[in-house]
């Protein structure tokens, strides 16, 4: 019962990702319709959907402490990062997606399917473990992986980003949602019920708008002549093998307890963050990629997480 548990929330977004499919292969989408979701996703979800995550789950000295304990998957989230970099390089991996590919490497969906496999495996004590780890990777993903997206294409044929440019992709909308949240909870600031309620309906909106596009990506492309190509595999591999192991090596480093250790090697393991392929769509790079990585992820950890559940 308790594996079952833990993949409901697994086979509960690859459900709605087929929702979407079915409504693209029906015609319900057309091109420019289908570039509405990631925007709205961006602008309007994303950034409510963080700042409601942030005073729903931290006060401040909470948060406080949380950043002392957020320096292990900090680090893991670098090494992680910097190790798909390199092998990215060494590979040659196509410029279009070679950020997206550093990103899907190193960050996971922490909180969608993070939060039910934890809870099933570990029980409601892992719930602050599990928060800390997204708060570490949401402000790895929002600066770092969010820049690098953004920069995917340079040297293809489109002109290099100026700086300003680059400040504006790092405090993006989703990154200024975050950091509001972030000032809310420091200075203890209580906002009134009708924007806490309006800013928890749009964020509500962020998790199915983006599976739903992501199924929408999937039908414009021909699945039939899909084949599973290096930087594919090499992503894959990233996501769901070194990340879990880079966190296992790090955990005798660090005096944490020892649940913690293992709450970090389950969040570590799991699939790729579904942000990434809408911020690969908002920015035109390589949306299918994106779509993908996502997908096989999702369907592989299906595998991968009951491995690491019997290891744990």
């Amino acid at each position: 019962m308790v594996f079952l548990h833990a993949l409901g929330g697994i086979f509960g977004l690859l459900l709605v990702v087929a929702v979407g499919y079915a409504l693209a292969w029906k015609g319900w989408f057309s091109t420019e319709s289908q570039m509405l979701l990631p925007r709205l996703v961006t602008y309007v979800a994303l950034p409510p959907f963080l700042m409601c995550t942030l005073l729903q789950s931290f006060d401040r000295d909470h948060l406080l402490h949380m950043l002392y304990g957020a320096l292990l998957p900090f680090t893991s989230l670098v090494i992680t990062f910097s190790l798909a970099w390199v092998v990215g390089r060494i590979a040659h991996v196509q410029r279009k997606h070679f950020g997206l590919f550093c990103a899907c490497v190193s960050n996971s969906n922490t909180i969608f399917v993070g939060i039910p496999v934890n809870l099933a495996l570990f029980g409601e004590e892992s719930l602050p473990y599990v928060l800390l780890y997204y708060f570490a990777s949401t402000i790895f993903f929002w600066t770092v992986g969010n820049y690098a997206i953004s920069s995917d294409g340079c040297g293809d044929g489109r002109e290099r980003t100026r700086l300003c440019d680059n400040i504006r992709h790092i405090f993006s909308p989703p990154m200024l949602g975050f950091l509001t949240g972030l000032a809310l909870v420091m200075f203890k600031v209580d906002l009134p019920r009708f924007l806490l309620d309006a800013a928890k309906y749009l964020g509500n909106l962020t998790t199915p708008l983006a599976l739903l596009f992501i199924g929408v990506t999937l039908q414009t492309m021909d699945l039939r002549r899909l084949k599973l190509d290096r930087d594919l595999v090499l992503a894959l591999v990233g996501r769901l093998v070194v990340s879990p192991l880079v966190v296992l090596l790090l955990v005798p480093l660090f005096p944490i307890p020892e649940l913690m250790g293992k709450v970090f090697i389950m969040q570590a393991s799991l699939p790729v963050l579904m942000q990434a392929a809408i911020l690969s769509a908002y920015y035109r790079t390589d949306p299918e990629f994106g779509a993908l990585m996502v997908s096989l992820s999702t369907l592989l950890s299906a595998l991968t997480i009951p491995i690491y559940m019997t290891l744990l």
